[in-house]
């Protein structure tokens, strides 16, 4: 049933929404701390949100497949939401997947509690957990191949190194690639997300593509 709301209460759940969400402005993505990016600013989680949302703009305009592109863009900037509450996760926090999982549902659920259209919002981000439709597939290809490309613009710019992760750098995944001979940082991103993308994906292309690779022309270390 729809909820039906007075013109002072719609307003109310608005703003409240909005100022909350607002919060994603200034969380830190945790992953480029534990690397101890080397930056002024380092990116927050709303501009990873519209970075993911701006590579599936472009690559649905070169590729035309058939996904919904609305729903895609929704899914991406609704899925981190529950990092208001649970704080960021990174593929360090792996031994956490269940209690992750458990707490980012609750997290949802108090997020979009107040909204009308929640239900369709829970069905997003659950259909993006799940992978359960082309669009969440999709969206999910963008939020990983979009972490590789931030990996690599800030490999580019000189403030992404191995000697600065302390908290990280003898981490056994990481270990594995410097035995390998792999000393990119970027790479270890590029290399480990590779499984994500299908073969002759256009997915797969662009995260080959980069591998070793700058993308960055401009040369400058810092905004």
């Amino acid at each position: 049933m729809i909820q039906l709301k007075n013109d002072n209460e719609k307003i109310k759940t608005v703003l409240d929404y909005y100022v909350l969400t607002n919060k994603l402005k200034d969380i830190v993505r945790s992953g480029w701390k534990r690397w101890g990016v080397k930056r002024d600013r380092v990116e927050s989680i709303a501009e990873h949100i519209y970075g993911t949302c701006m590579l599936a703009i472009a690559i649905w305009s070169e590729t035309l497949p058939k996904v919904n592109i609305s729903e895609v863009i929704m899914m991406l900037a609704l899925h981190e939401t529950e990092e208001i509450i649970i704080g960021d996760i990174t593929p360090f926090d792996e031994s956490k997947k269940l209690k992750i999982k458990m707490d980012g549902e609750k997290a949802v659920q108090a997020i979009f509690k107040n909204l009308v259209a929640k239900d369709v919002y829970f069905k997003l981000i659950h259909d993006f957990d799940t992978l359960s439709t082309p669009e969440a597939v999709f969206a999910h290809k963008c939020d990983k191949l979009e972490c590789d490309l931030q990996a690599r613009l800030y490999s580019d710019q000189n403030c992404l190194k191995y000697e600065d992760a302390d908290e990280i750098k003898n981490n056994e995944k990481i270990l594995k690639f410097r035995e390998k001979g792999i000393t990119d940082v970027a790479d270890y991103f590029i290399l480990s997300d590779r499984k994500h993308f299908a073969e002759d994906d256009i997915f797969l292309k662009i995260n080959k593509y980069i591998e070793g690779k700058k993308i960055l022309k401009t040369g400058k270390k810092n905004d």
